[in-house]
């Protein structure tokens, strides 16, 4: 079965690193992947290249809106002529959909959708436009998938309603993220971190969405009550934004570390003692997930589906609330580290019977396959009515 699967960049991300996750989980002896951008950019296109696998991109510049884009969409897809469109984000889902009448009647179209929308004022205005336009085009997908509960909520009230629209959530590599003593001490020896120290890390680029300010405000409450502890941030723009400096060069001067993008995530969260979400927002956090793989003790707050992913294996506190994560932070610290070593161990193991890459990885082949029965016994076209592609089509293309 081919899939082809379509998104904006290939950046990293967390959509991105999802999608290289899946590609690398199912099974290449039933689905034939091809990868589509809509910006030709991004550090993990030489990964997904490496996995074999090919990409296309339409060269559009960020933000920028061509109907000539939306014809060469065409014409990849019509030369891939695949089972499957796999649509990421929204941007990404208009333009599958816009591109459905010249597509062959047996390809489906799925959505995902990877974020959550409490305010979509916040949002930037071309995308508030795109967001809209999607609630014309989302009931006329093959299926709509969002990867938490409560961005599946979030949308459905905005009139993002589809008949099959389902939650599938994210998924961790179990295998890849685990506890590794030899790249804890590698780590830690890095940053000149004592046996006796404690590391708390956040791992999110710097965006407002993941509330950073939040963090220091709780890190400087905790550092005045336990000079064991040491803090690290990582993601893009942790280790260039003002506002991430500025904490670096106040009271938690000498404590925080600030490292940027780093490529070895594993090894990072090896050599943490637990790890805190502070988000204001958020879907289904990829870095949750992970160091709770890592065996990593969790302090999130009660943001998209980010209790629904700790469960009874961590802390999960309100949004905004520094004074309680402090707090968190502190009794986390005071449990010592053989305790905080068995919270780790539920932790990684809840992370293996429900989240999973293999799991979700079976989610999606069975939800592609129902489609491309749906399609090949029906024969019949799912929403929009199209124009069958036929020698002479590319005159009604778009130009």
């Amino acid at each position: 079965m081919r899939i082809t699967h379509f998104i904006t960049t290939l950046a990293v991300g967390g959509a991105e690193q999802m999608l290289i996750k899946l590609l690398r989980a199912m099974d290449r002896s039933e689905f034939e992947p091809t990868v589509v951008t809509l910006v030709n950019d991004g550090a993990l296109i030489e990964v997904v290249r490496d996995l074999g696998i090919e990409v296309v991109s339409l060269d559009l510049r960020r933000g920028e809106v061509s109907p000539r884009a939306l014809r060469r969409l065409i014409t990849i897809l019509c030369g891939t002529r695949p089972d499957i469109v796999q649509s990421w984000m929204y941007h990404s889902n208009v333009a599958a959909s816009l591109a459905r009448p010249w597509l062959p009647r047996k390809t489906g179209i799925v959505w995902n959708i990877r974020q959550s929308l409490y305010d979509i004022s916040k949002e930037r205005y071309l995308t508030q436009a795109v967001i809209r336009s999607g609630r014309l085009l989302a009931p006329h997908a093959d299926a709509l998938v969002n990867n938490s509960r409560v961005s599946s909520e979030q949308h459905a009230r905005i009139g993002y309603l589809n008949r099959r629209s389902l939650v599938i959530h994210n998924g961790f590599e179990v295998e890849s993220f685990r506890p590794d003593p030899v790249a804890r001490a590698l780590f830690r020896a890095e940053l000149g971190l004592q046996d006796d120290e404690v590391a708390v890390g956040i791992v999110a680029r710097v965006h407002p969405s993941k509330d950073h300010p939040n963090f220091f405000r709780a890190a400087q409450i905790a550092a005045a009550h336990d000079p064991r502890l040491r803090f690290v941030c990582v993601g893009h723009g942790t280790n260039t934004h003002e506002r991430c400096r500025s904490a670096a060069r106040g009271p938690l001067a000498g404590r925080l570390h600030l490292l940027g993008e780093r490529p070895d995530v594993q090894r990072v969260m090896a050599g943490l003692d637990l790890l805190v979400s502070s988000s204001a927002t958020e879907g289904c956090p990829n870095a949750v997930g992970e160091a709770m793989a890592c065996a990593l003790p969790v302090i999130g707050t009660d943001s998209g589906d980010t209790a629904d992913v700790i469960g009874d294996a961590g802390r999960v506190i309100p949004c905004g609330d520094a004074q309680r994560l402090a707090a968190e932070i502190l009794g986390l610290t005071a449990m010592g580290s053989t305790a905080r070593m068995l919270l780790g161990e539920g932790a990684r193991e809840r992370i293996r019977q429900n989240f999973s890459i293999e799991k979700t990885a079976a989610r999606y082949a069975q939800l592609y396959r129902e489609i491309a029965h749906e399609r090949r016994e029906s024969g019949r076209r799912v929403g929009v009515p199209s124009l069958a592609l036929s020698a002479d089509a590319s005159t009604a293309l778009p130009r």
